[in-house]
């Protein structure tokens, strides 16, 4: 685990590496039931799923279930589980109401693009089926007419929207991060990524977050926050089991060969010894089989949030949903202030800004 997220006196635990199947069978619970079905969270047999990357299908034999954990389980296990993991799923630890309401006015922001279907209650989500590629971020645009440009304009706009801002100042989730962690008063990076993924657009491609954190240690936390839900289907973020010593190794490998780097290119995720982009991989499908590893899902509800190690390695699939409903989630990294950190991110996220 990267040292120094959790400062309580919780033990260190190595990362784990535990194959899917040595899990319990499943319960059949439900995902928002108060019982922990931590270890039993099986709700569907992957081959009945449409789960699909840029390369086609995802092999169902090679897909598991990130496992859930109930908002009042005791924070020790809550630590033990992040540190064996590499996250913490937890369930229903935001109000409903407030997300939702973030949900609707998101999605009244962005209307004017074309983007929903027509008529539709804009807090549903629902696409209106235009062209998917007039709907991807600015930096990745690839159709340019009047609905595009506006909604590019829209999208980074909503960044600095009040019902946003607010938003990201959920008092329920400061308190956990300041209770989980044992910062007294964690700082959330300016930086954000509020994403709208669109049926059959875009995905995720194989990455971990400390690769574009690089001008600070490896000791930030990151929250992937639906905002509404998300389906098995939808595009939610998938995780590649036990794979913090993935993300380690990497970035070791890629300090070793540093040397002919410039400081600056040095903690840029996107200098000459990395990967088009800076992720991994864009195949999830052989990387996950490479590896040797499963990718986890999860269906999220509203409320639900998962926190995750710097190291994790994590992508999507492609947003299958079967109502046609938008996938809309936000990522907000959280850091110690009195310790060092990656200041670049202290700005709001604009197109092209280097991170």
């Amino acid at each position: 685990m990267a040292p120094g997220i959790l400062q309580s006196e919780s033990p260190t635990l190595v990362p784990a590496t535990l194959p899917q199947e040595k899990l319990k069978p499943s319960k059949n619970a439900p995902a928002n039931s108060t019982e922990d079905i931590y270890g039993n969270y099986s709700p569907a047999n992957p081959e009945t799923l449409s789960l699909e990357s840029n390369f086609g299908p995802m092999d169902p034999t090679t897909i598991g279930y990130l496992q859930p954990t109930t908002a009042d389980t005791p924070i020790e296990i809550m630590r033990e589980r992040f540190e064996r993991d590499g996250y913490l799923f937890i369930k229903n630890l935001l109000p409903h109401e407030p997300v939702l309401e973030c949900r609707r006015a998101y999605f009244n922001h962005m209307s004017p693009s074309g983007l929903l279907e027509p008529g539709s209650e804009p807090v549903n989500g629902t696409f209106s089926g235009k062209d998917t590629r007039k709907y991807l971020p600015p930096e990745i645009s690839v159709v340019y007419d009047a609905e595009s440009d506006k909604y590019a304009e829209l999208m980074v706009t909503a960044h600095e929207a009040d019902f946003y801002v607010n938003f990201c100042k959920f008092p329920e989730l400061r308190e956990f991060v300041s209770h989980f962690t044992g910062w007294p008063s964690p700082h959330m990076l300016q930086r954000t990524m509020l994403r709208a993924f669109v049926p059959n657009s875009e995905l995720t491609p194989v990455h971990f977050d400390q690769m574009y954190l690089r001008a600070g240690p490896p000791t930030s936390l990151t929250a992937w926050v639906p905002i509404g839900p998300v389906s098995l289907e939808g595009g939610g973020l998938m995780y590649l089991q036990g794979s913090t010593d993935i993300g380690m190794k990497t970035e070791d490998d890629f300090a070793a060969h540093s040397h002919n780097l410039t400081d600056e290119e040095r903690v840029s995720a996107f200098n000459k010894n990395m990967n088009d982009g800076g992720f991994l991989s864009r195949d999830t499908v052989s990387y996950g089989k490479e590896t040797k590893r499963k990718w986890l899902i999860a269906e999220y509800e509203t409320g639900d949030v998962i926190f995750h190690n710097p190291y994790m390695v994590h992508a999507s699939c492609k947003n299958k949903d079967p109502d046609s409903r938008i996938r809309l989630a936000t990522d907000l990294r959280f850091v110690d202030p009195e310790k060092p950190y990656d200041r670049r991110w202290m700005k709001v996220y604009k197109p092209l800004d280097g991170l």
